[in-house]
């Protein structure tokens, strides 16, 4: 049988990042005979996780891909693809807009680094020992699609999430993604509403697609009981599109008393640091930062919480919401990407993507206020049982991948 896979990363196995591919790389070990894991970056945290020692890591190209230096360096000095690239800029008439136009840089540095990383490392010939290439995003190292010589034999596999599909998330500027997406072999997404985006903007992919969600494990429920305090918490990355700044803003119109923990780290924490000094006295908030994921899941499973809180304006389908959906925690959770396949009036609140904080604050009063609300968190594991346990999906995944391999 041929199954051998090679796995394209941004950080992973670096750092606190993708932590859900840890759960997913422990079905791929079992299953194919030779796994190796190639990230983008180290980034920042250059701790390494621990790994089956069966799995082979590949040195990154970049150690900090936001190291302006590094990415110039690696951009600009090399002999890689040059005038495709110009045309791209060119036919796209870039100049026109400076978000575009910054958007193709990062893309022509970025690309043109790891084009000439795979030449002086000879990665072609290395490629070509594996079955399966599996691109993890639809950006970064899968950019580099259009550009592999045609003698790549190697079955070709992308997932897709949230940021990494759609197009408006990216100013509608994806350089190179029609030629992307014609080298692409099986197409996953993480969503019903991702695979009909993908359909309905390249429909020449509707036999390549797939749905197979991202799956968690089970830690357990919650410890719960109930107080006086209303128990919040979320989970993500301080960037602008998790919008953390609502949940703040809306706390501050609480009379009653709120407990709000937040999970996560990134550029807009001292923007949530100046909210947080501004909340009145019945509002307890606590950043705890970038945590192991372990650290995370003991949190969820002992510490008793009425309300998990997701108010992105753009997903996939969140780990997040999945991860505390496991321990039966209500969700409220923004109608974006695919969260409405997993949340609903009967697991917690679908709210409208561009609600405002008098809204939400009314929102979390009144689901916290049901008489039902504990039958919601039965709900909730249930829902999560059915479309986002790990050991339901990702058996029917590799079932995919040996199937494409051979």
């Amino acid at each position: 049988m041929n199954n051998r896979i090679l796995i394209f990363t941004d950080n992973f196995p670096y750092g606190k990042s993708e932590s859900f591919l840890e759960t997913e790389l422990e079905y791929i070990d079992h299953s194919f005979e030779k796994v190796s894991v190639f990230p983008f970056e180290k980034g920042k945290d250059k701790n390494l996780r621990e790994i089956s020692d069966k799995i082979e890591i590949v040195k990154p190209v970049f150690n900090k891909v936001k190291n302006k230096t590094e990415i110039l360096h690696k951009g600009l000095f090399n002999t890689s693809v040059f005038l495709m690239l110009i045309k791209e800029g060119l036919r796209s008439k870039v100049w026109k807009s400076s978000t575009n136009f910054r958007i193709w840089v990062t893309h022509f540095l970025v690309i043109r680094s790891l084009l000439s990383e795979v030449k002086r490392r000879d990665l072609i010939n290395f490629f070509n020992q594996f079955d399966i290439l599996y691109f993890y995003w639809g950006l970064r190292w899968s950019q580099i699609l259009p550009f592999l010589p045609p003698e790549i034999e190697a079955k070709i596999v992308v997932r897709f999430h949230g940021s990494d599909l759609y197009e408006h998330t990216n100013n509608y500027y994806i350089p190179w993604r029609y030629e992307q997406l014609c080298r692409i072999n099986k197409v996953i997404a993480v969503s019903e509403t991702g695979k009909k985006y993908i359909e309905n903007q390249y429909p020449f992919l509707k036999e390549k697609i797939i749905v197979s969600r991202v799956g968690t494990k089970d830690h357990g429920l919650n410890t719960y009981n109930k107080s006086e305090t209303v128990r919040i918490v979320s989970c993500s990355n301080l960037v602008p599109v998790k919008r953390v700044d609502l949940i703040a803003k809306t706390l501050a119109l609480f009379k009653i008393p709120v407990s709000w923990v937040h999970f996560g780290d990134g550029p807009g924490i001292s923007v949530i640091y100046t909210l947080i000094r501004q909340l009145p006295g019945n509002i307890k908030a606590e950043m705890k930062g970038a945590v192991e994921h372990e650290e995370l899941m003991d949190y969820y499973r002992t510490a008793p919480i009425d309300l998990f809180i997701n108010v992105s304006s753009s997903e996939g389908v969140p780990v997040s919401v999945m991860e505390a959906m496991s321990f039966g925690i209500p969700v409220i959770a923004t109608n974006v990407g695919g969260t409405s396949e997993i949340v609903s009036d009967k697991t917690g609140l679908l709210v409208n993507a561009d609600i405002s904080p008098e809204e939400l604050a009314e929102k979390i009063e009144e689901l916290t206020q049901k008489k039902d609300f504990i039958d919601l968190r039965s709900a909730s594991r249930l829902e999560w049982e059915k479309k986002s346990m790990a050991g339901k999906v990702y058996p029917e995944f590799i079932e995919q991948l040996l199937l494409i391999s051979t």
